[in-house]
């Protein structure tokens, strides 16, 4: 691998939501190795002139479902119509599509037959390129859960401990690191089920969380009724995904006990709208999730919540993966400043998913995870969608040519 030097940028420091003029960004065996005042003369076998152009750290997504196809009404169908290796090719082509756009993380919390696992361990064998994926596997569940395509069923705390272990299990043979798992704590939109039932009782959510917690894994939970948030809070879940009706008293426990709100604004804003596109029970109960949003995100961030993206890219009428751009113009509509914004999308991913040693800002010691843009995206947050240069993973320029492998 080439050794690199980023000449004369515009640095974004995303943890201050400050740009550093004039600055030298040097990267060796894919690592920053130096940030400094820019000089004229370098002696690296490869210069990339960033005069005039803007340095950020590639963005990540905290909740993405890569076997989906988002450009159809009813991806889960489709899904329930194919083997896993045509889905997991499916994921393959969304995590590169991701990737040349300036993903460089994602996190999948939901595949069939854990097929996610496998390509991340692909990914990790340099067999594959694309975003690098944090995956959860198959989402534990239920009986009436929620997308049972996506999932494994669990419904006591011997079933329940027994899929925690079966995930553990395949994620350290598959060599994946940071680990995690899924829950499916309530209904959603995007399933005939009701919204509001909790699925699992408070014993089952303490073993899942008593489980999990030991085996060092960390847990994601769908949870969108205000039952389903309260039982994910009490529990100590570690990401809360949609939540959109979290009561003001919790958001203080959330809080204390450093739990992450994963809002995903934008796909029920487009469900909302999508009447006579998705079956009318999905438009419909997404209306309502909206208007909670609305509240719920303002509260939380004027709460100090920590608030980390995740998109549910994939999802029924939501276009082409990725769907970050959208989540932040949404995220800044309901109220969220830029400079805030853009630190949901990667120091604050980094820190929840475990990997702030390695990702989230342009320091020495981290991976050269590197979006180049033509615009300041503390000035209009359209940049990294209109205005992306060139995208770099570990110091590696990503083709924008349409291959797999």
């Amino acid at each position: 691998m080439q050794d690199l030097c980023f000449s004369n940028a515009n640095v974004v420091d995303v943890v201050k939501g400050t740009v550093v003029p004039q600055q030298d960004i040097f990267v060796k065996d894919g690592h920053i190795t130096s940030v400094a005042p820019h000089q004229l003369i370098h002696t690296v076998a490869k210069t990339v002139d960033c005069t005039g152009k803007y340095l950020c750290p590639g963005v990540m997504d905290m909740h993405v479902h890569l076997v989906w196809n988002g450009e159809v009404a009813d991806p889960i169908s489709l899904l329930d119509a194919e083997a896993p290796y045509v889905a997991m090719i499916r994921a393959l082509q969304n995590a590169q599509a991701s990737l040349r756009k300036g993903v460089t993380v994602v996190r999948d919390v939901g595949c069939n037959d854990d097929v996610t696992i496998y390509l991340a361990s692909a990914m990790a064998k340099g067999l594959a390129w694309g975003s690098r994926i944090v995956p959860c596997g198959s989402a534990i569940q239920g009986t009436y859960g929620h997308v049972p395509c996506l999932g494994r069923i669990a419904d006591s705390n011997d079933e329940l401990v027994k899929a925690i272990r079966t995930l553990k299990n395949m994620q350290n043979k598959n060599g994946i690191k940071p680990q995690w798992i899924k829950i499916m704590v309530t209904g959603g939109a995007a399933g005939p089920e009701d919204v509001g039932p909790v699925m699992y009782s408070p014993d089952n959510m303490a073993t899942i969380a008593s489980e999990a917690h030991r085996l060092n894994m960390k847990i994601s939970a769908h949870t969108l009724s205000r039952t389903g948030i309260e039982a994910c809070i009490d529990a100590g879940i570690d990401t809360l995904e949609h939540a959109a009706d979290i009561p003001e008293d919790k958001m203080d426990v959330m809080v204390e006990k450093g739990l992450t709100y994963i809002p995903t604004l934008w796909i029920y804003k487009v469900l909302a709208e999508s009447k006579g596109v998705v079956d009318e029970y999905m438009s419909l109960k997404s209306q309502k999730v909206v208007e909670q949003q609305k509240v719920t995100f303002r509260r939380a961030m004027e709460k100090g919540v920590r608030i980390a993206l995740g998109t549910d890219a994939g999802s029924p009428n939501f276009g082409p993966q990725p769907s970050v751009f959208g989540e932040m113009y949404v995220m800044n509509e309901y109220g969220m400043d830029k400079a805030d914004v853009i630190k949901a999308a990667t120091i604050t991913p980094a820190e929840v998913l475990g990997l702030s040693a390695e990702k989230g800002t342009l320091e020495v010691g981290k991976d050269a995870d590197i979006l180049v843009l033509n615009g300041n995206p503390l000035s209009d947050l359209h940049v990294f969608e209109t205005a992306l240069d060139a995208v770099y993973q570990c110091g590696r320029f990503v083709s924008t040519a349409d291959l797999i492998g």
